[in-house]
């Protein structure tokens, strides 16, 4: 079985599973195990304390993912409350190989009106070339020198997270956001199963601070965070998906092996403001490349249900 080291959640998850589990750095009794092993490079990744709260389980499984060297992506973007869920919405299956700088992505905007579901546009990266499909049902090069252009850069991770750090370099980013008293609230932690698995299930907040001049910033210090690993966003790269002065409302499920995320919703929040986004996770797979363009781009769905249906 799976087990989850911390807490609250570790009694949940042993509800859940209906067996016993260990303790947080308690080794398994000696009938189980004859040997002394040298940790491996994961284990050795592990905390010298348990997650005790949501808070602290969520800021642990963003230090997990900054540690992860390649992640794949399948994501939805709402942008209008009235289209979540199955409504209007972007679709972006990436990846991104931080080591070699080898990434995948493939955005397509999903139009949904009068009852039909069609692709209104789409755009490929190939290597380094950008292609461009429209519902007229043909392909054109938009660029030979860079993919993802830079503002796509955001859609190589969840918008907020980052990979490809070192320990050191995860425990200043992790350790940063942490430091901002007030903005990153836990709002609830359970454990649910999908798929016959068990899963942790942190419910998080983000709220907004008052700073310097009267300024409110909410997901913004997450990218301030960041420039604290002395890294540029634009090589790494690094970039966010929400307004610097948004709030956020966060549902992420939780590998309690790995604490890593396997599935997260954000929803944003701020003045004449309303997105959703929607992310399934993979991590330690090869980036894929794009294959042969399709003469007409199919539609990727998410294996995991939005919240609530």
């Amino acid at each position: 079985m799976r087990v989850f080291r911390g807490g609250l959640a570790l009694a949940l998850l042993a509800t859940v599973c209906g067996c016993a589990v260990t303790g947080w750095g308690e080794r398994p009794p000696a009938a189980e195990s004859t040997t002394v092993a040298t940790p491996s490079p994961k284990e050795a990744q592990q905390p010298t304390q348990q997650p005790a709260n949501p808070r602290d389980l969520y800021l642990e499984s963003l230090r997990q993912q900054a540690l992860q060297p390649t992640v794949n992506l399948v994501q939805e973007y709402y942008r209008q409350e009235k289209f979540y869920p199955g409504g209007s919405r972007s679709v972006v299956v990436s990846g991104v190989d931080y080591r070699t700088k080898n990434v995948r992505m493939e955005n397509s905007q999903v139009t949904v009106a009068g009852g039909k579901t069609w692709t209104a546009w789409t755009t490929w990266c190939r290597g380094k070339e950008e292609w461009f499909w429209t519902g007229e049902g043909h392909w054109e090069k938009r660029s030979s020198t860079q993919c993802p252009s830079l503002p796509s850069q955001a859609w190589l991770n969840d918008g907020l997270g980052v990979g490809g750090l070192t320990k050191e370099q995860a425990d200043i980013f992790v350790g940063q956001l942490g430091s901002y008293q007030g903005l990153i609230n836990g709002r609830g932690m359970s454990v649910v199963k999908r798929n016959g698995k068990p899963y942790v299930r942190l419910e998080i907040s983000v709220k907004p601070l008052q700073l310097g001049g009267g300024l409110a910033v909410g997901a913004g210090l997450y990218n301030d965070a960041f420039k604290y690993t002395e890294l540029d966003s634009l090589t790494h790269p690094y970039a966010l998906l929400a307004n610097g002065g948004s709030a956020l409302d966060i549902v992420r499920y939780i590998d309690p092996e790995t604490r890593l995320p396997v599935y997260s919703e954000i929803l944003e929040t701020g003045k004449d403001t309303w997105r959703m986004h929607r992310v399934v996770y993979e991590f330690g797979r090869p980036v894929g490349k794009s294959s042969a363009l399709p003469a007409k781009p199919g539609i990727t769905r998410l294996t995991w249900r939005p919240e609530g249906t």
